[in-house]
């Protein structure tokens, strides 16, 4: 670790201490083999235009929300919600309004909803422009920084502590004003134009690698027994897991079959393969980069404004965590003839159990890799 790691780390620590220490006198409480909750983070919504990261994502948040409604979940929403550094309230919420009548769904159940600002929306961290602009939408409902949940799963019990994870950062804690105005008045003409995504730390790879170490060495440090959530990264991260590699064949075999179909002439069968092989020479020269922490002591949410459509999120549920992704695609999540199969969404699970015995025991070791997830 670098000396500049070492200052960032501390910047990032100080804003997380900060956030701890203000919800740690007001924990509540949570049974994991009877309550249920659905995380997600950074939806980024706008308008409805070329800068709005959010527009490919509706129709799988939605699908989501339908479900969680009817399974009885309660839902958190972490923070970037809104794209406020690019856009005024009232566009926004004018344009999602039936997305937001669905949270709506969950506030009314009592608690049903629990909304976090982060560093995009930091407006809502206001209670009178929540009252003046999110209370028509969704009730009379409070915007919190961060919830700290006393956690009880069988006989393991652990702390886990929900926050965006901007805290500390310059660009999004102590220069966001800065930060805001660069965004609305130079980027957001320019994403309009080009389509350019404007949600940091993921425009940068680099970034967002450092801001998981240090928010994955917040969490170590605060052991034992405590699990740190957090999105604003937007790359989920399911503590010691990485992703399958691509399923394609090894590479040499991928040649080897190439070779036999020319010989053959047989240039269907060649021109599959071709596609297989540069697909896989591709995943190995640029792999995807994925976050693997040990202990678990942290999760990332990930997001819900992938380029794809895609959404990411974590459930808390029958005594398990799981890692879920809902398909801007529907058909992926299809059976034929019998429509949405909602297990398809789960992409990992573990026990919290497990967990948080995992994290009780502040002298085991700790290993945080940027694991590349690449063909054979």
């Amino acid at each position: 670790m670098t000396d500049s790691d070492d200052k960032y780390n501390a910047k990032i620590r100080a804003g997380l201490d900060a956030a701890f220490k203000r919800a740690e006198g007001k924990a509540e409480r949570f049974d994991a083999s009877s309550e249920r909750i659905v995380v997600f983070s950074d939806h980024h919504k706008g308008c409805g235009d070329q800068a709005d990261d959010f527009r490919r994502c509706e129709h799988a948040y939605a699908a989501a929300l339908g479900y969680y409604l009817e399974a009885g979940y309660k839902l958190l929403v972490l923070g970037d919600s809104e794209e406020l550094w690019e856009e005024r309230p009232p566009g926004v919420l004018a344009r999602y309004a039936d997305v937001l009548a669905l949270e709506k769904e969950f506030a009314a159940r009592g608690n049903g909803l629990v909304r976090f600002f982060g560093n995009h929306d930091d407006q809502w961290a206001s209670a009178a422009q929540v009252r003046k602009h999110l209370r028509a939408a969704l009730g009379d409902i409070a915007v919190r920084e961060s919830l700290l949940l006393e956690v009880t799963s069988g006989a393991q019990s652990g702390r886990i502590f929900f926050v965006h994870g901007h805290q500390g950062s310059a660009d999004s804690d102590r220069w966001r004003g800065i930060s805001r105005f660069v965004v609305r008045n130079i980027w957001r003409p320019l994403q309009r134009r080009f389509g350019y995504s404007a949600t940091t730390p993921a425009r940068s790879w680099e970034l967002r690698a450092r801001h998981d170490r240090a928010l994955y060495a917040w969490a170590v440090g605060r052991r034992p027994g405590l699990v740190l959530i957090g999105g604003h990264t937007h790359r989920p991260v399911f503590a010691r897991r990485v992703p399958d590699p691509p399923p394609t064949r090894p590479i040499s075999e991928l040649e080897t079959a190439l070779a036999g179909a020319r010989e053959r002439n047989d240039d269907e069968a060649a021109a599959s393969i071709r596609a297989e092989l540069e697909y896989a020479r591709t995943s190995r020269r640029r792999p995807v980069q994925a976050f693997r922490v040990s202990p678990p002591c942290y999760f990332n949410t990930g997001c819900c404004s992938f380029p794809d459509g895609d959404i990411t999120g974590l459930e808390l549920a029958d005594g398990k965590i799981r890692l879920v992704r809902w398909a801007g695609n529907l058909r992926e999540m299809c059976e034929p003839g019998q429509g949405v199969n909602a297990s398809r969404r789960i992409l990992e699970t573990e026990e919290l159990a497990n967990v948080f015995d995992a994290v009780a025991h502040p002298d085991s070791e700790t290993e945080a890799v940027e694991h590349p997830v690449a063909a054979s």
